[in-house]
C-alpha cells in the first residue's frame, strides 16, 4: 500500500511540475461599430439599396501557450464570424474560408454567424541557433504593401500562410528563409499546389532609428489551378475570388502563376520626422486569361512612399501609393499588380464599401480596384493621402484625412478619376485600453466611377477595447 501511494505521489508531482512550467497569456481586442452609408449606388440604373446601415462587431483572441524557455505555441481565435461564401445572406471579410486574407467580423442579428473560427496556430522554437516557426502564422513585411499581418484593431485583412520559417539574429541584422504553402488540394504528385520559397535580410537599428530590408520570393502555382485563379469555378466552389482580391463581384480575375518577387523597403527617423518607402516587383508567368492555351507573361510593380511628422500633440503624415494596372489583360501579357494588400486601400468610403454596380449586400469589402468598366482590364490604382491628428489632451483627439485616387490604367473610352474623399474623426480614450470615436466622410465621386452623379457619404461610431 505504501509503495502504491509513493508511486501515485511521484506521478502527481510530475504532473504538477509540468503544469507549473506551462503558462497561458491572453491578448486580443474587441471592436464594435454602427455605420450609415448613403448614395453608394452612384445613381447607376438598376442598382437598388443605395443606403446601407448596420451594427457589426469582432472579437479576436490571441492566446499564447508558453511551454518553457524555448517553446511557445501561438494562436488566434475569431469568436464570431459572418459567413462569407457566395450566396450567403451577408458577406464580410472572409475568416470562415481557409487561408484567405479576411479577418472576419459579424453583423449584429445575422443568424448565420459561425462561432470560434481558429485563424492561426503556430509553434516557435527559440534556441542559440535562431528562431524556428512552424504552422499557420501571420506574415508581414515592410510597410505592408504586399504582406501585412493585420494586427491593428481596425484592420479588416491579414496575411496568413501555412509556413516553415527560420530566422537568425546577428546583432542588428536579421536573416531568414521560409517555405509557405498557401494552397494544396491533392497529395497526388504535387497536383494543385502552391509553393512559395522566400529568403530575406533585414537591418534594424533602434539607436540610429533606421530599418531596411530586401526579400526575394519564388512563387510556384500549378497550372491545374487556373480555373480557380481566374475565378471561373466560383459557381461550383461558392467562393468569389474577385471579392477576396478587391475586384467587382463575380468578375473574371487575372492572376500570377509562376513568378519571381522582389520587395525592398527602408524607414528612417530624424528627430520629429520619419521617411520611408517600399517597392515591389513581380515577374514571370500568369494564368491564361485570354484562353489561347499558353500562359501569359507577367511584369508588374507597386510602390509606396511615406513621410510623417510627430511632435507633442501634433501628428501629420502623407502617403503616396501606386499599383500598376493593365488596360488589356486579354492580350497575352499581364502588367497589373493585383496582389497589393487590401489594408492599403484607404478611406472610410473608398476603402471600406463597394459602390455603383458593385454595391450589394456586403460589409467591409471596399477597394480601389473594383471599378474597371471593361471585363478585360485591371485598373490598378494610385492615390495621395495626407492626414493630420491633434491630441487636445490625453483623452481627446481629432483628425482629418484627404484621399485623391485615380485608376493607374484604363481601357479605351474609360475615365481614370475615382474622386476625392474627405474624412473627419474624433476619438476619446475612456480608459487606457478602451476608446470611443466617431467619423464622417464624403466622397466627391470622379468620372471614373460609373454613374457618378452622386456623392456618397458615411457616418460611423465605434468602440474598441484592447487587452
Amino acid at each position: 500500500m505504501s509503495k502504491t501511494l509513493w508511486i501515485v505521489g511521484l506521478g502527481a508531482q510530475a504532473i504538477c511540475t509540468t503544469l507549473l512550467a506551462v503558462s497561458m497569456n491572453f491578448g486580443g481586442h474587441f471592436r464594435a461599430e454602427t455605420a450609415y452609408y448613403g448614395s453608394l449606388g452612384l445613381g447607376v440604373s438598376g442598382v437598388s439599396g443605395a443606403e446601407k446601415t448596420y451594427l457589426s462587431g469582432r472579437a479576436l483572441l490571441d492566446p499564447t501557450l508558453v511551454i518553457d524557455d524555448h517553446f511557445s505555441l501561438y494562436s488566434q481565435w475569431n469568436v464570431l464570424a459572418t459567413a462569407s461564401a457566395a450566396g450567403s445572406a451577408l458577406t464580410t471579410p472572409p475568416a470562415t474560408v481557409g487561408l484567405v486574407a479576411g479577418q472576419g467580423g459579424y453583423i449584429f442579428g445575422d443568424q448565420s454567424s459561425t462561432g470560434l473560427v481558429l485563424n492561426r496556430v503556430w509553434l516557435e522554437w527559440t534556441s542559440d541557433f535562431g528562431v524556428l516557426r512552424l504552422g499557420r502564422m501571420p506574415v508581414a513585411w515592410g510597410y505592408g504593401l504586399l504582406y501585412d499581418g493585420g494586427n491593428q484593431v481596425w484592420d479588416n485583412w491579414q496575411t496568413t500562410y501555412d509556413r516553415f520559417e527560420y530566422r537568425l539574429h546577428l546583432g542588428h541584422v536579421i536573416g531568414g528563409i521560409a517555405y509557405s504553402k498557401p494552397r494544396k488540394s491533392s497529395v497526388i504528385a504535387g497536383t494543385n499546389d502552391q509553393d512559395f520559397y522566400a529568403i530575406y535580410i533585414k537591418y534594424d537599428n533602434p539607436e540610429l532609428e533606421v530599418e531596411a530590408g530586401i526579400m526575394y520570393e519564388k512563387q510556384a502555382r500549378t497550372s491545374g489551378q487556373q480555373a480557380e485563379l481566374l475565378n471561373d469555378t466560383r459557381a461550383t466552389t461558392g467562393v468569389d475570388r474577385a471579392l477576396q482580391l478587391g475586384l467587382a463581384p463575380g468578375r473574371r480575375t487575372p492572376y500570377p502563376l509562376n513568378n519571381n518577387l522582389v520587395d525592398v523597403y527602408v524607414k528612417k527617423t530624424l528627430r520629429y520626422f520619419t521617411f520611408g518607402g517600399e517597392i515591389a516587383w513581380i515577374g514571370g508567368s500568369a494564368a491564361d486569361f485570354d484562353n489561347n492555351s499558353s500562359q501569359d507573361t507577367l511584369n508588374a510593380f507597386a510602390f509606396m512612399l511615406n513621410a510623417a511628422y510627430e511632435r507633442h500633440m501634433l501628428k501629420a503624415f502623407v502617403d503616396f501609393v501606386w499599383a500598376s494596372g493593365d488596360s488589356a489583360v486579354n492580350d497575352g501579357s499581364m502588367n497589373g499588380f493585383i496582389l497589393m494588400h487590401r489594408n492599403r486601400h484607404p478611406g472610410l468610403i473608398l476603402g471600406r464599401e463597394l459602390m455603383g454596380a458593385s454595391h450589394g449586400n456586403t460589409v467591409g469589402l471596399g477597394s480601389l480596384f473594383a471599378y474597371s468598366n471593361s471585363q478585360n482590364s485591371f485598373s490598378g490604382a494610385y492615390y495621395l493621402r495626407p492626414g493630420i491628428r491633434f491630441d487636445w489632451s490625453q483623452d481627446w483627439s481629432t483628425g482629418l484625412e484627404i484621399i485623391w485616387a485615380r485608376k493607374a490604367a484604363v481601357a479605351s473610352g474609360e475615365a481614370a478619376d475615382l474622386g476625392i474623399e474627405v474624412d473627419l474623426g474624433v476619438e476619446h480614450s475612456v480608459y487606457q485600453n478602451c476608446f470611443l470615436g466617431a467619423n464622417a466622410g464624403i466622397l466627391f465621386a470622379g468620372s471614373g466611377l460609373s454613374g457618378s452623379n452622386r456623392n456618397p457619404v458615411a457616418i460611423r461610431a465605434h468602440l474598441g477595447v484592447t487587452f
